[in-house]
């Protein structure tokens, strides 16, 4: 039955070890802010207790002892008693199946807490207890196993211990054990000793777990990876990506190899699943840190899927990873698990990871030592543009791209120059980048297809081009993208679908089109958030209205279509109140004599000598022709010259 035990007799005389089939670290600041009003809510004057919730643990496996031996236990360890002997006392030693999140988090707590502790004999106490005991270095009492991506991250940058080498690779869950310690140290700032001894009585002897050991149920025949993968359907769940690292392993270890090459196969595993991990979560800011399951979907597409899938099974890709790849009814001989084949879908993880940073980070990579790969301006800016579009339209084009970069773009190589057949890779890169582009503001901007148009046929390209596509490959590629899958465009509905709410002024593309006519103009990407604003003023501001008397003088449906017109919209820094012509000039001329941020487009207003009905018109035409050259649209005739007269 499984035992109630306050949080000092979880750690009397155990060792913890959270196993490689855990996920790493994954709580963020809800979770520890939950933790947090949990310990607030304790009242020790009260009696009053917590329940935190089930401890899942496991006996060690003499594999398990292996791996701490090589930690340095190695003179501590006595397999006969399945025990570790450190200052003369016995301990025994356990898996985390599950809880190891909130385990790992109130030892973060209590790290902080004994840091801001005076007294040296306390501070030894506690950390005797709760963290290491001494023999021959530090021996510490929870961790991971020693393969484990975060081992030495958790005990030298968290518990701040400089005997442990720093973790090579930082990951995503580097950074989140990272911004746990910086969140309670923050919480703990202005905590006097007798706040930080009552935090720490609340944590050791008020916070209750319920501790169930597998290894004593009697008469079972438990998968422990199973029963951590079944455990965690509740509550914080695994990714896709996590759970197919659980499920590779545990397929692997049910291979028909010998120890040696099931145990070398699942260091290749766990490195893989660090180098991915080490890439999604390169770039820690709150926004670019990347989806686990983008990269599984991406990587899924790429490699496991094939050209005769339908919607449905596409969006279930999942389901198809796991039911049928990767499924539990042929355990025994799962063609994914056969050594060349492993090896082979490893390798190609390990590079897509690399490239699939490279697709949503094109620009972090230039300060980046460990990206080896040539590209150009072009490939950077097209990737930043692929992204740019507004909720997320035609964004399932960066999974066929990243199929084309896996099989095109050149590594570099030390003193060697790119050849010409790399010099052709890259402008063929560069060609159907700009075909996604252009599919993109064709289909989406203007026509206003759903998001998924055109997802099926595009998603059936990937695994075939990676497969047997190469540079050859490309031209037909970017063929149907440019010709097939537009083929529907015309001016005449772009116009319908625009006109139906306020024109040019609430259209999905507004902000995208006038950042890129004035990239075109100043010749820099625009990248911070704009506003959109009217010359000629609603109908909201008659008295402003007057100033501008040559538009103003047509009724009222042609004073909306003036009004809401493309040439008639400006963007800025900031929203701005209506005003007559000249005063928005003078703005901008002193915006810029204080070396305020002014775009070019912006500026450009300032040659109009007065702002008429043919300005609004020519300066429609103007964005529109740029537009329309800039991606080869078709020519859209007099399809606005007839509407705006």
């Amino acid at each position: 039955m499984p035992e109630i035990l306050p949080f000092k007799e979880i750690f009397s005389n155990k060792i913890f070890r959270i196993p490689d089939y855990q996920r790493g670290y994954s709580w963020e600041e809800p979770q520890l802010e939950d933790l947090w009003a949990d310990l607030t809510n304790i009242h020790l004057g009260n009696n009053a207790y917590h329940f935190t919730g089930i401890l899942t643990i496991n006996d060690f496996s003499d594999d398990d002892f292996a791996n701490l031996a090589r930690e340095g236990f190695e003179n501590a360890i006595d397999l006969h008693e399945k025990i570790v002997r450190l200052n003369d006392e016995d301990f025994k030693a356990y898996n985390l199946v599950d809880g190891q999140q909130r385990l790992t988090t109130i030892l973060i707590l209590l790290s902080q807490l004994n840091e801001k502790l005076r007294h040296a004999a306390e501070k030894l106490q506690i950390s005797r207890k709760y963290f290491f005991r001494y023999e021959e270095g530090n021996k510490y009492l929870f961790g991971y196993h020693v393969d484990v991506p975060s081992h030495n991250y958790l005990i030298h940058n968290i518990f701040e211990d400089s005997s442990y080498d720093p973790e090579k690779t930082e990951t995503l869950y580097t950074h989140n054990l990272d911004f746990a310690k910086k969140f309670f140290q923050e919480k703990l700032e202005d905590y006097g000793q007798n706040n930080v001894r009552d935090l720490m009585t609340k944590i050791t002897e008020r916070l209750l777990f319920s501790v169930l050991n597998l290894s004593e149920a009697a008469g079972t025949n438990l998968d422990i990876s199973m029963v951590f993968e079944t455990l965690n359907f509740r509550g914080m769940q695994l990714s896709g990506l996590e759970r197919f690292k659980n499920r590779a392993l545990y397929l692997l270890s049910k291979q028909a190899f010998g120890a040696n090459q099931i145990a070398s196969r699942r260091i290749t595993i766990n490195k893989t699943w660090l180098q991915i991990y080490k890439w999604l979560g390169r770039n820690p800011a709150p926004k670019k840190v990347m989806d686990d399951d983008a990269f599984l979907k991406a990587f899924w597409l790429l490699y496991f899927s094939n050209d005769s899938m339908v919607a449905k099974e596409f969006k279930a890709y999942q389901k198809n990873l796991f039911e049928n790849d990767f499924n539990l009814l042929n355990i025994n001989n799962n063609r994914y698990m056969m050594p060349d084949t492993l090896r082979k879908w490893l390798t190609c993880m390990r590079h897509s990871v690399v490239l699939w940073y490279f697709i949503n980070n094109p620009y972090e990579v230039d300060s980046d030592d460990d990206f080896n790969y040539h590209y150009t301006p072009s490939i950077q800016r097209s990737l930043l543009r692929l992204h740019s579009f507004p909720y997320g339209y035609g964004r399932y084009m960066l999974n066929l791209i990243l199929a084309v970069l896996v099989k095109l773009l050149p590594p570099k190589v030390e003193d060697q120059e790119l050849s010409l057949e790399e010099q052709e890779n890259l402008r063929s890169i560069e060609e159907l980048l700009w075909a996604a582009e252009r599919h993109n503001i064709m289909c989406f901007l203007f026509y206003g297809n759903k998001t998924n148009f055109n997802q099926e046929v595009i998603f059936r390209e990937i695994n075939k081009f990676y497969n047997a596509g190469d540079a050859a490959s490309i031209p037909a590629l970017i063929s149907t993208i440019l010709n097939v899958r537009v083929g529907h465009f015309n001016w005449d509905t772009v116009l319908r679908n625009i006109t139906m709410g306020q024109d040019f002024a609430n259209w999905d593309g507004i902000h995208f089109l006038l950042k890129e006519y004035d990239e075109h103009l100043s010749g820099e990407p625009v990248h911070r958030e704009v506003a959109v604003n009217l010359i000629f003023p609603d109908d909201q501001n008659p008295s402003t209205r007057a100033f501008y008397s040559d538009i103003n003088r047509w009724g009222q449906a042609k004073k909306r279509k003036y009004t809401y017109a493309l040439g008639n919209l400006y963007m800025s820094n900031n929203s701005h109140a209506p005003k007559p012509f000249e005063e928005h000039k003078t703005r901008i001329q002193n915006a810029i004599e204080k070396g305020y941020t002014v775009y070019e487009s912006e500026k450009e207003l300032r040659n109009y000598p007065s702002w008429k009905t043919e300005h609004v018109i020519e300066r429609t035409h103007k964005i529109i022709d740029f537009v329309v050259g800039k991606w080869s649209l078709p020519d859209p005739a007099d399809t606005f010259k007839n509407y705006y007269n």
